[in-house]
């Protein structure tokens, strides 16, 4: 009987360590302007939990990025993406965000890039579901927790004291972060001032240490091995060298086609899998919901203060929902206008712009479905983003 080799598995570890002792500057070179340009559209869950990629993204004048959460991924011939990949404007946006992406997450992420947010223009686009009264849910927050960005929180804070004691409390109040021992004994010590939890911290912090250069290292050995999978499929037919009224007339057209079976104007697939197995049971669901009493005002005013702390250059969007639905499940116009005049005015109170799609509720096929843009609504935030990167 032949023995097994263990040799390929001994080469496979050793291979390992090797690149784990690697000095990063050394690595850093593998990771081209053609990886960057590839992540820009792949939606990559480990890109928005690292730094590297993002932080090579933010150096180059290449790149317009665009924060925001699940809409992102709906790639349609009128997304940014596929329409500045046929009609460029000089940068090509890049997309961070994935569904349950809420403000304190991006709060964090511009907190470990604040040095590369100086004088950067970016698009960050609001959802109104992100502030139902609970606000950021704990299942929500664990799926999108970067413990890497966590970790350089609490050892090489960039942000203000001032921020650090906020950010460190609201981190606090998350069970994927009280469950690690270290990382809660680090906050605490910005939070109390103690001496007993300062000397705690002081005697982890070399082990903290550790396991943050382990997790940088992870992401930039993810950031050289990661192949992107999303291909964009821009239809130059509907939207190369095209006015803006027969932009929107394309895509209507488009519209319609997919939005068939029901009267919200939605498209006939998510109507399909999402709505119609509980259509009856979906009717007045939100009628006791609130928007205006949200702890996710707080989170957004840390992502306003940090951006502001860094210098940044933000165009906020504020998307609305779909009237005809949501009038459907009880949430009342009165509660929807309310929250888009409240975020609207907490937005301009610390001199940003903001692109307020709001009117647009019960504008046929604006929505793809009942809250993510689609369709029409890309239009105006494509004819902002041309005005946006040409402003001096």
């Amino acid at each position: 009987m032949k023995r097994p080799s263990f040799s390929p598995l001994l080469a496979a570890i050793v291979l390992f360590c090797m690149i784990l002792f690697i000095p990063n500057q050394y690595l850093l070179p593998l990771i081209t302007d053609k990886k960057v340009e590839e992540e820009a559209v792949d939606l990559d869950f480990n890109m928005f939990q690292g730094e590297i990629i993002q932080k090579k993204m933010l150096e180059s004048p290449h790149y317009l990025p665009i924060y925001g959460s699940s809409e992102l991924s709906r790639l349609d011939t009128f997304h940014p993406s596929n329409y500045f990949k046929v009609n460029p404007i000089g940068v090509t946006p890049f997309l961070v965000g994935r569904g349950g992406m809420q403000s304190f997450v991006h709060f964090l992420n511009f907190a470990d890039q604040k040095d590369g947010l100086k004088h950067k223009k970016l698009l960050f686009i609001l959802s109104p579901q992100w502030f139902y009264q609970e606000g950021a849910t704990q299942q929500s927050f664990d799926a999108n927790f970067s413990a890497l960005q966590a970790y350089r929180f609490a050892l090489e804070p960039k942000v203000s004291k001032a921020l650090q004691v906020e950010g460190a409390k609201r981190l606090l109040t998350f069970d994927v972060v009280k469950n690690d021992a270290m990382l809660k004994t680090l906050l605490e010590a910005k939070v109390h001032q103690d001496r007993k939890t300062k000397m705690k911290a002081a005697v982890m912090k070399p082990f903290a240490f550790l396991l943050m250069k382990a997790l940088e290292k992870r992401d930039l050995l993810h950031a050289i091995l990661d192949v992107p999978i999303t291909k964009l499929h821009p239809q130059p037919s509907l939207v190369k060298n095209k006015t803006w009224d027969e932009l929107e007339k394309n895509a209507v057209e488009l519209a319609k086609v997919k939005s068939t079976n029901n009267h919200f104007y939605i498209d006939n697939f998510y109507y399909n899998k999402r709505i119609k197995p509980k259509f009856e049971q979906l009717k007045g669901f939100r009628k006791d919901s609130r928007l205006l009493t949200s702890p996710e005002y707080k989170d957004f005013q840390l992502v306003l203060d940090v951006l502001k702390e860094a210098n940044a250059q933000p165009l906020f969007v504020s998307v609305p929902v779909n009237g005809f639905w949501y009038d459907y499940m009880g949430l009342s116009k009165q509660e929807r206008q309310g929250y888009y005049q409240k975020i609207k005015q907490q937005i301009e109170k610390e001199g940003f712009p903001v692109l307020d799609l709001s009117n647009h509720e019960y504008d046929p096929y604006f929505l793809k479905d009942t809250m993510h843009l689609g369709y029409k609504g890309w239009l105006p935030i494509d004819k902002a983003i041309i005005e946006f990167v040409h402003q001096h």
